[in-house]
């Protein structure tokens, strides 16, 4: 796993980094538009095993239940509007497309919102772990661990996870 992030940054800046890597972006909306997984919940399993944090089951369950509601109410249906637009009206008019961009920055806050209300779910005290050089592995092995966690529950494909894996911790 190569980062130049510090252990200490946040959800959004992690999210952020890895999003931006090639072919995550791509990867991450395929399992979002075909197989209906949260990637902000993705993303969030990803960062606490970064930070050390092996999630459990519960917590993943008390996060799910949490976020629920402001996804549904407000992220999802400022993505269906700006999807539906680009559909109804394609790119051409400069004046939609304004208009899309405006719904786009709106949906990033609502999804960086709810990627608040994810880090504040994480108690304080499970956040720090002691890095030894017999640890190197542990966030990579961590973050493997968390993901599965989360899509296996959702039935997605092993080779899909792996593939995710793959893009993230090289």
């Amino acid at each position: 796993m190569h980062s130049s992030l510090p252990i200490e940054t946040s959800l959004w800046d992690f999210s952020l980094f890895y999003y931006g890597r090639p072919g995550v972006s791509s990867l991450c909306l395929h399992l979002q538009d075909e197989h209906g997984v949260n990637v902000n919940i993705l993303l969030w399993t990803l960062w606490l095993g970064y930070r050390g944090i092996q999630l459990e089951p519960t917590q993943l369950t008390l996060a799910l239940r949490k976020t629920h509601s402001w996804d549904q109410q407000y992220v999802l249906p400022l993505r269906q509007l700006r999807r539906r637009m680009k559909a109804e009206f394609g790119v051409a008019d400069r004046s939609i497309e304004t208009v899309r961009a405006q719904i786009k920055h709106a949906e990033l806050l609502a999804e960086k919102h709810l990627q608040q209300l994810l880090e504040l779910h994480i108690p304080v005290e499970k956040i720090a772990i002691t890095a030894t050089p017999d640890k190197a592995s542990m966030p990579a092995t961590l973050m493997a661990d968390n993901l599965q966690l989360y899509l296996q529950q959702l039935g997605i494909d092993e080779s899909l996870i792996t593939d995710l894996l793959a893009l993230l911790l090289d």
